[in-house]
């Protein structure tokens, strides 16, 4: 019975989990993601990033995401001048309407959420996409 009872856990989680990797994908990202000051992503599609901050809003020349990690590990390559910088950050989706968002300025990334390290900003999805 414990044997059964186990299996039956363990089919639960990994099914679960799947569900969740599946769940998350750059269509449910699209929209126009903001915290209270403002700053944020505007996501057309995988390929139409913008990030904004206050009256800047530059667009994503190159975007990769992990989604099959938790958070997802996301990538935004900006032009700034005359270079390109690529901005390595995580994600989490804590529901539909809000994603924890943490920005790092380094070359690498912690596998998870670091309060010491970059720059960490909760986004609540708008009703529309702003322009």
């Amino acid at each position: 019975m414990k044997k059964v009872l186990v299996a039956l856990v363990f089919l639960f989680t990994v099914q679960t989990a799947v569900q969740a990797q599946k769940k998350y994908n750059f269509e449910t990202l699209k929209g126009s993601w903001r915290n209270s000051k403002g700053a944020g992503l505007d996501i057309v599609d995988s390929n139409t990033i913008y990030i904004v901050y206050g009256e800047q809003k530059r667009k994503v020349t190159d975007s990769r995401a992990d989604f099959s990690k938790s958070p997802v590990w996301l990538d935004l390559a900006v032009k700034d001048s005359s270079q390109v910088i690529t901005l390595k950050s995580l994600l989490l989706f804590v529901s539909d309407d809000l994603i924890q968002w943490q920005v790092f300025d380094s070359e690498t990334r912690p596998a998870y959420f670091s309060m010491d390290r970059g720059d960490m900003f909760f986004l609540k999805r708008v009703s529309e996409m702003i322009n």
